[in-house]
């Protein structure tokens, strides 16, 4: 495993990951906020992936109308255009008590490695680029178990309930909001006319379709714990005879049962196990 760090000054994010978006078999981002400025900087990137057969998915953040309305459609367009591309937003959580959605995760894939980025930088031209920001950049195996579960955190707010797939008219409608928002700052967000645009806005993706989990997304230790999944309803002591299986792939674990009720518990968040009472499980057979 190999450790870096990208700060902008003495080198770029952009640099860094330049070189592996191309050569990747599978990106994923999940960012907080992109503009049109950061993503056409590593477009070419992303279509020399596409052009070698690798799938590109982008899970991005609406909150406080900061995400680029031209970013989002020209993605939109790659998806809607043939390409293996899926985009994946998180709805603003104004309206109840979900946290913002602030993570900054760049996962680029191909044959046995992962390069993944974590860090403080935006898909804009600011954070790959121009900004003093803080990134470490982690290239490993995929046996690796730092890999695993940064996966496992990705899978899991691709996954959270606000999730959902935007079209052209939401597209659309979230520009005259983020309009709004960028004339008049974000004290726009306190008056009712502009309340209004987000609640139509929220309306609107109650009837957009939205990520559900299949096993094939499942990674790493995810995966290993679902296919022990006995079909019956189980204590969470039964998967406790899977330990020395487990500690095949992970060695260096020295805490494999916390390992287990930590990725039973988030199987439950992402609904293929259901938790029927203390230490008691049942599988949800997934889609493949």
């Amino acid at each position: 495993m190999d450790i870096q760090f990208a700060d902008n000054i003495t080198r770029t994010l952009l640099d860094i990951l330049k070189p592996s978006i191309e050569k990747a078999e599978e990106i994923k981002m999940g960012v907080a906020f992109v503009k049109y400025s950061g993503f056409s900087l590593i477009q070419d990137g992303i279509k020399k992936c596409l052009e070698n057969k690798g799938k590109v998915e982008f899970v991005l953040g609406l909150d406080f109308r900061t995400t680029e309305p031209k970013a989002l459609r020209t993605i939109l367009g790659m998806a809607k255009g043939g390409l293996n591309v899926k985009l994946f937003c998180f709805s603003d959580p104004s309206s109840d008590d979900t946290p913002v959605y602030h993570p900054k995760i760049y996962l680029l894939s191909r044959e046995d490695r992962t390069v993944i980025s974590i860090g403080s930088s935006n898909l804009t031209a600011g954070g790959l680029k121009d900004n003093v920001e803080v990134n470490a950049i982690i290239e490993a195996s995929k046996q690796d178990e730092i890999v695993s579960d940064l996966y496992g955190i990705y899978n899991r707010f691709k996954f959270q309930r606000h999730r959902f797939e935007p079209d052209f008219d939401y597209i659309d409608k979230y520009e005259v909001a983020y309009k709004i928002v960028h004339r008049r700052s974000v004290e726009a967000l306190k008056e009712k006319s502009t309340r209004d645009k987000i609640a139509e806005l929220k309306e609107r993706e109650k009837t957009l379709p939205r990520p559900k989990p299949t096993v094939g997304e499942l990674f790493g230790w995810q995966r290993l714990v679902y296919d022990k999944l006995p079909e019956e309803i189980f204590q969470t002591s039964d998967m406790y005879s899977h330990e020395e299986y487990f500690q095949q792939f992970y060695p260096e674990n020295r805490h494999v049962k916390d390992k287990i009720r930590q990725i039973l518990q988030q199987l439950r968040d992402l609904g293929l196990v259901k938790h029927i009472s203390e230490n008691r499980w049942q599988r949800i057979r997934g889609e493949k």
